[in-house]
């Protein structure tokens, strides 16, 4: 059953996301809706509130949290498989939360990151950690 978040909101709406007990609940909403309304939506699990909510397609941009790097808030930080699909993340949230990120290699090659700080003092940093 869908509910709407009390943490979560659209990046563009600023209205609540429904939220999703599980991945197949949420497929489901997306299943619906392009029959419905010919949008095409991806369930997405969302790592504030730990539920289901449903994104535009062309915001997809794949990532796992890399087991070995994390952030300065102590979590991990999130992979991305390629420069392009690192950089696409970046470019949404310089769009949507007006942060610059800079696109780096992850020193322990589990793909690519996002940092605030320029990219190219990553390097020295992660080489400080080994």
């Amino acid at each position: 059953m869908s509910l709407k978040s009390p943490t979560c909101s659209g990046s563009q709406s600023g209205k609540p996301l429904s939220e999703y007990d599980s991945e197949e609940e949420a497929r489901e909403a997306a299943d619906y809706a392009r029959k419905t309304y010919g949008r095409t939506l991806d369930p997405y699990l969302c790592d504030r509130c730990d539920r289901w909510h449903l994104g535009l397609e062309n915001r997809k941009t794949p990532s796992l949290p890399c087991p070995t790097c994390t952030g300065t808030d102590g979590r991990l930080k999130e992979a991305y498989q390629s420069r392009e699909d690192a950089q696409k993340r970046a470019d949404i949230l310089g769009r949507e939360q007006g942060v610059a990120l800079s696109v780096y290699p992850c020193d322990h090659g589990n793909g690519w990151h996002l940092t605030r700080g320029p990219a190219s003092g990553k390097k020295k940093r992660g080489a400080r950690r080994k």
